[in-house]
């Protein structure tokens, strides 16, 4: 078996998926004695269920070979239309809802680091830095982050042609060689899993617009279940999404930017704790000054002027 279905059988629990995925386009490019970007985009049926997966494989430098990197990836995505008004995955028939081009698809990508960027790197230092496999080469199955699915699509989608291109995608190339390893050394902060929908730009607007509308509502609390109605996600994405983006679950997001707005009430604008706690959506003032100094470590009173 190839590389290539190794990944996608990775990716896709279904033995009849070759049959029913046809390459749609294949794109490769690269800096000789550099990198290599390879990419090939199959055509999805909509109830085959695909996992974001990725393999990173290392082949330390020997006498017999040079150093080598290659990171493998294997993703659900789309395709757009080619309206000229269109700009990488920002489709603006899509947006409307008038894209009958929006396809979903399946790329394979495949990222290698030639000897003349390696060669750059202490050696010794890039075996360390891939779990310490003491010389020896390996491969090891990642779940790609959201962050190294939001420079994969950027490496898909960009406007850029010829040289400037390459060094677009060489500079891609090396975030995601810096968040897999944030993987391997377990220094990452984002999920491990990352969130899967947020390589689509349409759901990561929609997770803005919802920061947005609780900011717009401090005083006036709004359930998980009636603000992913409001931007029309599912709340299981809805709180996955926003905790990817912003660090933090939506209620506790919430609740300290509404304890901020309440500092400023109570200090700068002088207004009473009683007044503060109405205008935060508080119908009882002990509930609020308990929330107040569970966040700032002080009574409201305190800050009174």
């Amino acid at each position: 078996m190839n590389q290539e279905n190794e990944l996608l059988s990775l990716a896709i629990q279904d033995e009849g998926f070759s049959d029913e995925m046809p390459m749609i386009s294949e794109v490769e490019t690269g800096t000789q004695d550099f990198f290599n970007f390879h990419l090939k985009r199959y055509a999805c049926p909509v109830t085959l269920p695909v996992e974001d997966v990725g393999v990173v494989y290392f082949q330390p430098e020997s006498k017999n070979s040079p150093a080598a990197i290659e990171l493998r990836y294997c993703l659900i995505g789309n395709e757009y239309c080619n309206n000229p008004a269109c700009k990488n995955a920002d489709c603006i028939m899509a947006e409307r809802g008038a894209c009958v081009h929006k396809t979903p698809v399946v790329d394979v990508i495949s990222i290698s680091f030639q000897p003349g960027l390696l060669n750059a790197y202490n050696q010794q230092e890039l075996t360390d830095l891939f779990n310490g496999k003491k010389g020896k080469a390996f491969s090891k199955t990642i779940s790609p982050s959201t962050k190294s699915k939001l420079a994969l699509e950027q490496m898909i989608h960009n406007s850029y042609d010829g040289l400037l291109r390459n060094i677009f995608l060489q500079s891609k190339a090396m975030e995601l060689l810096i968040y897999s390893s944030d993987q391997f050394i377990k220094n990452d902060p984002e999920e491990r899993f990352g969130c899967r929908f947020l390589t689509h730009l349409e759901d990561r607007q929609k997770i803005v617009q919802a920061r947005d509308i609780l900011l717009e509502h401090l005083d006036s609390p709004i359930t998980i279940k009636d603000l992913a109605r409001k931007v029309a996600i599912n709340e299981c994405y809805l709180k996955k999404g926003f905790k990817a983006m912003f660090g933090t679950t939506v209620y506790d997001y919430f609740q300290k930017e509404r304890m901020e707005r309440a500092k400023i009430l109570l200090y700068e604008n002088g207004h009473s704790v009683s007044e503060v706690a109405l205008k935060m959506g508080y119908s009882c003032i002990s509930h609020f000054s308990t929330a107040f100094k569970k966040h700032t470590g002080l009574k409201p009173c305190e800050l009174l002027r």
